[in-house]
């Protein structure tokens, strides 16, 4: 049976330092709510995820609630840049922030993976880019059936 709970008492009982997180929504769907609440509830060292983090994964980072940013694309078309992500990625301010950078179609594919329970997302992807080179999560394997090389990154 669904249990109906406020805000604060969700994430309360479902938001605990060092969790792993993923608040998606665009435009008028960003959880802002529920990110002040991890900000109200002191919230720390959290491994944050979310295809194009937004403001309110920016402010999440410049008060220091996140340890890793996994994601897509940082910033927002209509403000620009995140400048407190920027702040932790080169001056390690507020504090240092680690981040693992995938493309759209590979963040799409690992939350199916992980709705589905499979410890990885395999695809077409990632030929003749860059991206794996700078992030040892994504992978590769040999498909059994054709001999093709695909893509992998981790479930999420």
């Amino acid at each position: 049976m669904a249990e109906f709970l406020s805000l604060q008492d969700a994430v309360e009982a479902n938001i605990g330092d060092g969790d792993f997180v993923a608040m998606e929504g665009f435009t008028h769907l960003i959880p802002f709510a529920a990110g002040h609440e991890v900000i109200r509830q002191g919230r720390k060292d959290l491994t944050v995820s979310r295809m194009t983090p937004d403001l309110i994964y920016d402010q999440l980072i410049g008060m220091g609630a996140v340890d890793k940013l996994v994601f897509s694309w940082g910033g927002n078309p209509g403000v620009g840049s995140l400048h407190r992500m920027r702040d932790a990625v080169e001056n390690r301010w507020p504090r240092p922030l680690a981040i693992e950078e995938h493309s759209h179609a590979a963040m799409a594919n690992a939350y199916e993976a992980g709705a589905a329970n499979l410890p990885f997302a395999m695809f077409r992807g990632y030929i003749g880019v860059d991206l794996p080179k700078v992030n040892p999560r994504i992978g590769s394997v040999t498909c059994p059936y054709t001999r093709e090389i695909l893509a992998t990154v981790p479930a999420l």
